[in-house]
């Protein structure tokens, strides 16, 4: 009866905290107007070389004509964007921002919206986490200007984020090593400077969870404040002999914990190492005996009641089931007599065994788990782990924080150690690349198992971590193996004839074909900055998803950014086979020398299964829009079509309508040009009467898509309208001559945080 109340009651307190949340969030009727607002700058901005991201605490907010508007109805924080403006010819300046500075601003805002797709990563769940109720952009205007600057008050928060900010410039300042982004990282916990390259070398060898301050960071840290206290209390003991210098230590030890938590930003990891340490400490300075498990339990529970929605991050699930997994494990084994002391007892062969043992435990037990998180295992992990966990835990931490400490004592000799710890970071990066070189493909590959087998390797990893003796070993690897052994060579079942999956990019395109074990990729979405684009972060998370390794067709419809934005980033994650575009002089050159490609107004029809794709051709007249370069791809199966058009204008689908290439009435279509009135011509329209129309659109895009006007159209003959802003991603199924599923993913996978 207690524990279902408790869990009733943690229930209760997490959705009355979401729904908090929620009512914070913009009003729909301020979305899209110019508003000035008073606040201060908080957290770490981040620069790049077209605009500067930043959150602001909102003071003050008034509309354009200057009417107040009450602060309770307003969101308390913002994250707002400064862009590079065009000013009489040339490019303005981004200001200086100081956390803690109180700004003015004149901006325009919008309630926070994330894509909706079957993988990847929910952004209005981490905008929710974070307080933040409404996104937007800095206008440029006069009311733009600094009011105080962050030394006129005193906040917490803003303070350690200002030290935090401070060491991160200095990295910059002074670091040379080309791992001066995980040496960030590693310091405070601040990613924004690891590059895509370094990201994927971390996760393909299964080490990401370094890069960041690591609960194993805080652990030692706190350890080796114990020993510091304890030298202290026995120093002390020499004048005054009755000094409690176990106490000392105790203390000393949770004052580091928690100011390297502080360092890290207090995320998950490191708040719930700290909050086991702390709890651990209090213990022993109350001497009373504990049991872990208790610690870790209310370890757990805290992080929940303190942060309700913690576990919509995948990182919370990771952590704790990392400890959980290791203390399961590491039960009912005899050990060393514990002392006082932390690792008293324990003998150097003693650490390297449980060390050992504890990577083989975490390979096992988080075999499923990272199956099901990110469709992806990496191979190599225990080996790049042994290294690379000692590396950084017993040698680059101890120099970077030795290194930030004495930065205005001891320059020359600050500096030496940085470069130290850059040097290993170099070592580690030549090793953990030849190891991916060693791997090959098999390093980190790409796994989707079904519901039956996962469950069935899920059982047999149980087995292998399970104490000698409750059930025999080899049941566990034969089931391991047979588990892996069918996902690899088994196809999934009740595979339809024909997917079509439309993917929620924003303002953009990105669609996927599956025919069987075929697979077509139809335009790459846009890029957004130089550190995200929809085809490594939307695209390839959904193939991997779909347990898909490699792209036999990649069509790139022309070379404008919303549609062919993402294929740089979609190539470092996917191999493609064969690549069509309809601007082939636009691809860029080290994607055309390594990839078979061509020109789509030069293909030939092919036919997968049952299904028939087809370029449908049509004169390109020079000086052109790129807009009437799109490859038009013509899709049918069981007299039933399919028309990706692209962004073609009304003059080629009245050509395509002359030349007698289209069939006589289209299932589903995509709309030209996002719904703009450019294209979906009144006698296109009337002539081809889809049964559905798709617009692929961003949620309020200043483009204004779908316009009225093409919307009436596709209405007055009767088309059903889907549109990725309002409905997510959407998914289409054909099987048996027939389309028996439609799926829209923001209704399907309702979130209460969902518009």
């Amino acid at each position: 009866m207690r524990h279902c109340l408790a869990i009733s009651l943690g229930l209760a307190w997490g959705i009355a905290v979401g729904h908090s949340l929620l009512a914070m969030q913009l009003d729909d009727d301020l979305a899209g107007k110019d508003l000035i607002v008073t606040g201060h700058i908080q957290g770490l901005p981040e620069r790049d070389d077209r605009r500067l991201r930043f959150n602001l605490r909102v003071n003050s907010a008034v509309t354009a004509a200057g009417q107040a508007i009450p602060v309770e109805h307003f969101p308390a924080k913002l994250q707002l964007s400064w862009y590079l403006y065009q000013r009489k010819g040339s490019l303005s300046d981004l200001p200086a921002l100081a956390i803690g500075d109180e700004w003015q601003l004149r901006v325009r805002l919008k309630r926070p919206r994330g894509f909706v797709n079957p993988a990847g990563f929910d952004y209005h769940a981490w905008l929710l986490r974070q307080g933040i109720g409404a996104t937007g952009y800095v206008i440029d205007h006069r009311n733009n200007h600094h009011l105080n600057s962050g030394d006129d008050y005193f906040n917490l928060d803003d303070w350690i984020n200002q030290q935090r900010y401070q060491l991160q410039q200095w990295i910059v300042a002074r670091s040379k090593s080309s791992e001066r982004g995980i040496l960030i990282a590693l310091l405070i916990g601040d990613s924004a400077l690891v590059d895509k390259s370094q990201w994927a070398r971390m996760q393909q060898t299964g080490t990401s969870h370094l890069i960041a301050i690591s609960g194993l960071h805080v652990g030692f840290l706190a350890i080796f404040g114990f020993y510091v206290g304890l030298s202290l209390g026995k120093c002390v003991q020499l004048v005054w002999h009755r000094c409690p210098a176990l106490m000392i230590a105790w203390c000393s030890a949770i004052l580091c914990a928690s100011f390297y938590s502080a360092l890290a930003g207090f995320n998950i990891p490191t708040v719930r190492t700290l909050i086991m340490l702390v709890v651990f400490y209090l213990a022993c300075l109350g001497r009373r005996s504990i049991n872990i498990a208790d610690i870790f339990c209310l370890a757990l529970a805290l992080v929940v009641v303190l942060d309700p929605l913690a576990a919509l991050d995948m990182g919370f699930w990771l952590s704790f089931g990392a400890v959980a997994l290791l203390l399961i494990y590491f039960s009912g084994r005899l050990v060393p007599k514990q002392t006082a002391e932390p690792w008293s007892g324990y003998s150097v062969a003693n650490l390297i065994v449980g060390f050992i043992r504890s990577q083989w435990a975490m390979f096992i037990g988080l075999l499923v788990p990272l199956s099901v998180l990110v469709s992806c295992v990496s191979l190599v992990a225990p080996v790049a782990n042994g290294i690379a966990i000692p590396l950084i835990t017993f040698l680059v931490v101890p120099l970077l924080l030795v290194s930030a400490a004495t930065r205005n004592l001891l320059g020359d000799t600050s500096d030496f150690l940085l470069s130290g710890a850059g040097w290993l970071m170099e070592i580690l990066k030549i090793f953990l690349e030849g190891l991916l070189a060693v791997g090959g493909a098999w390093s980190s590959p790409v796994v989707a198992f079904s519901p039956t087998l996962a469950l069935l390797i899920a059982l047999s990893c149980c087995v292998l971590l399970l104490p000698k003796g409750l059930f025999p070993r080899v049941l566990g690897w034969c089931g391991l193996l047979l588990g892996v052994g069918l996902g690899i060579v088994i196809d999934p079942p009740n595979q339809p004839d024909l997917k079509l999956k439309i993917l929620d990019v924003g303002q953009g395109s990105a669609f996927v074909v599956q025919v069987g074990e075929k697979t077509l990729v139809y335009d790459t979405g846009p890029k957004y900055t130089d550190d995200f684009n929809a085809g490594s972060g939307i695209v390839a998370p959904y193939l991997y998803a779909q347990g898909i390794n490699h792209i036999n067709r990649l069509v790139v419809s022309h070379g404008d950014m919303d549609h062919a934005g993402g294929l740089t980033g979609l190539l470092e994650k996917i191999a493609v086979e064969h690549l069509f575009a309809g601007e082939p002089e636009k691809i860029p050159p080290e994607v055309a020398n390594t990839i078979e490609s061509q020109s789509c107004h030069q293909a030939s029809e092919w036919q997968w299964q049952k299904v028939r794709f087809q370029f449908l051709q049509f004169a390109q007249a020079t000086g052109t829009s790129a807009n009437n370069h799109s490859c038009v791809l013509l899709i049918s199966y069981a007299g039933q079509h399919i028309l990706l058009p692209g962004d073609i204008e009304t003059s080629v689908e009245n050509q395509l309508l002359r030349n007698q290439n289209l069939p006589e009435k289209l299932n589903v279509l995509l709309a030209a040009h996002h719904g703009s009135r450019t294209s979906s011509g009144a006698g296109f329209v009337n002539k081809m009467q889809p049964e559905v129309v798709i617009y692929s659109a961003g949620y309020r895009s200043q483009h204004g898509h779908p316009h009225r006007q093409v919307r009436q159209r596709y209405q007055a003959v009767g088309s059903r309208e889907l549109n990725t802003a309002y409905s997510g991603a959407i998914l289409f199924e054909w099987d048996q001559g027939s389309l028996h599923l439609v799926r829209e993913y923001r209704q399907s996978n309702r979130r209460y945080w969902f518009d």
